[in-house]
């Protein structure tokens, strides 16, 4: 979390746009979080860290944020952008859980 507040006030220090800062902190602390994901799995880890700005785009990571409120909006983003991580082979490194965004 350090490094975030870090690399935020760098990016606040010099002339990025909202639009940037927002991007970089959705996609940082979502890296993250599939960084754990992975584990031990140091080529799940090199993948996320070299997919991830392609699978926001693919996924339209900015209609989920407009939209973030929609149970329909959040499962297609969630399907599309953790479909998107796949390692050589063309697999999925992880699978939606629709359970938890589905919940009543």
């Amino acid at each position: 979390m350090k490094v975030l507040v870090v690399i935020l006030s760098l990016f606040l220090l010099t002339s990025c746009t909202e639009a940037d800062v927002e991007e970089l902190m959705f996609r940082k602390i979502i890296e993250y979080d599939l960084i754990k994901l992975c584990e031990d799995d140091e080529q799940c880890k090199l993948d996320v860290k070299s997919q991830i700005k392609g699978c926001m785009v693919s996924s339209d990571w900015q209609g989920y944020i407009k939209n973030q409120d929609d149970d329909e909006e959040l499962t297609r983003f969630t399907v599309q952008f953790y479909d998107c991580f796949v390692d050589a082979e063309g697999q999925p490194y992880f699978e939606a859980n629709l359970d938890y965004v589905n919940l009543p």
